[in-house]
């Protein structure tokens, strides 16, 4: 099972409308140039009409062929002034669930000339009708080849796919939550709210299946991180061997039960019952495209799951552990957990120890330097919201034994500041990054679920 964080691109339909007292030969040259830049982005052009849209039956009729391409988003542009029968008329025919970006052009006449477009009129006039009938939409200004419209037709399709895939999102669950650990458990509204189906494997169950791994599997395991984990040598082989045959063990259960995430209760039994770290199957599960979580943390797996969707590289969870007021940066740790590719390349990912307990084996390193989005799906008091935050991870030292970020955030006021507005905010203490700017697909994700955003 080797997934990685690479999807296929999402699906958008492309339609465009014009009516025949505005400029529909201007318009014809738009809608060519907007096809070609649409099908230029990182999506598949899933369907876009041969010419406008000029009447509901038309509109109705592309609809359906849109219906059958199976779009994760409808770009409805408003080439001309049209009346809202229009883009209502293709909306219908789509499920509820496919988000519509309504496009305006912006008018090409100088001072003085005619209306030639009103495109902007008729996505207000549209906007007004998809609102009054609760249809999710959003809206975007520009011509076909602006940087902005492309990119905001990318991160909402990407948006909405993200969201069709948490649709029965699993989430298998290794043991319980540690004793005290009440946010690692979803209440039963946030998972029905979500569409969660959590799978579950006792710690007992898992261990007594560890002695059936054959040797060929767990040492194909071993070897095939040789090559991106420093050290395993100079490790006790039996705690080597333990993360091979863990290894192999958890996968055949994510493929069995069709998981997309583990979330793992990763001591003490790990150490008393068993004499071996969870920290090293959790780090090579993120590192091959399944998110983990330590200590349980559904949600937590679920943010991460999301964050490496988006941002197509593994994704991190780490507690909120120090500020560094020198460099006005947060310190986001764990006791040795990380997918191996996001070590500082100026020394690698490193098989260690557990800081706490001597038994390996864990991860070490520094996290490397680069830009970061960092999210939490939570609960707070008015239920599900979500936490997002944009910054830098530093080229610093790894601060603490494990693995550790350092990232100084976007935004105004001290690191202290900061933090004390997230504890007083009540937000639970593992933080998800990702490298990359997924931000505006987050804040699309929340939309989509309707859930509130707070700002890092």
């Amino acid at each position: 099972m080797d997934r990685g964080w690479q999807v296929a691109p999402p699906r958008v339909a492309l339609a465009a409308f014009g009516r025949p007292t505005f400029d529909l030969r201007a318009g014809e040259a738009v809608l060519a140039r907007s096809r070609d830049a649409v099908a230029a982005l990182p999506v598949e052009l899933a369907a876009a009409p041969p010419g406008l849209l000029t009447d509901p039956a038309a509109a109705t009729a592309f609809g359906r062929r849109c219906a059958e391409a199976a779009p994760d988003l409808l770009v409805c542009q408003l080439t001309t002034f049209v009346d809202a029968r229009l883009p209502v008329a293709l909306a219908d025919v789509l499920p509820a669930g496919v988000p519509v970006l309504l496009w305006a052009l912006r008018e090409p006449g100088g001072v003085g000339s005619r209306l030639s477009l009103n495109s902007l009129t008729g996505c207000n006039l549209a906007g007004h009708e998809l609102s009054r009938r609760g249809r999710f939409f959003r809206f975007v200004l520009g011509d076909p080849g602006d940087a902005r419209v492309g990119q905001r037709i990318a991160a909402l399709a990407r948006a909405a796919a993200a969201r069709s895939w948490l649709r029965g999102f699993a989430v298998l669950v290794l043991g319980a939550a540690p004793d005290g650990f009440f946010f690692s458990s979803p209440s039963p509204e946030a998972a029905a709210a979500l569409g969660l189906r959590i799978e579950r494997l006792s710690l007992d169950d898992l261990f007594a299946a560890l002695p059936a791994v054959p040797d060929g599997a767990w040492r194909g395991v071993v070897d095939g991180v040789r090559g991106q984990v420093a050290g395993l040598d100079a490790l006790p082989p039996a705690q080597v061997e333990r993360f091979g045959r863990l290894q192999a063990v958890v996968e055949r259960e994510v493929a069995v039960r069709g998981a997309a995430a583990v979330a793992v209760r990763c001591w003490p039994e790990f150490f008393t019952g068993l004499g071996a770290a969870a920290c090293s199957f959790v780090s090579a599960l993120n590192e091959r495209g399944v998110a983990a979580s330590c200590e349980a943390d559904v949600l937590g797996a679920l943010t991460m799951g999301l964050l490496g969707r988006l941002a197509g590289t593994p994704p991190y969870l780490g507690d909120l552990a120090a500020c560094d007021e020198e460099r006005d940066a947060a310190v986001f740790w764990h006791c040795g957990a990380g997918a191996f590719s996001l070590a500082a390349p100026s020394a690698g990912a490193r098989a260690g120890v557990h800081p706490n307990r001597g038994l390996g084996f864990t991860l070490e390193f520094a996290l490397r330097p680069g830009r970061v989005t960092l999210a939490r799906l939570g609960e707070g008091p008015g239920g599900l919201r979500l936490l997002l935050g944009e910054g830098e991870a530093l080229d610093a030292p790894q601060r603490f034994l494990g693995t550790a970020a350092t990232v100084r955030l976007d935004g105004p006021g001290p690191i202290g500041d900061r933090v004390a507005r997230l504890v007083e905010g009540g937000w639970e203490p593992h933080y998800a990054l990702a490298y990359g700017d997924v931000a505006a697909e987050m804040k699309d994700v929340a939309a989509l679920l309707g859930l509130p955003v707070t700002a890092m």
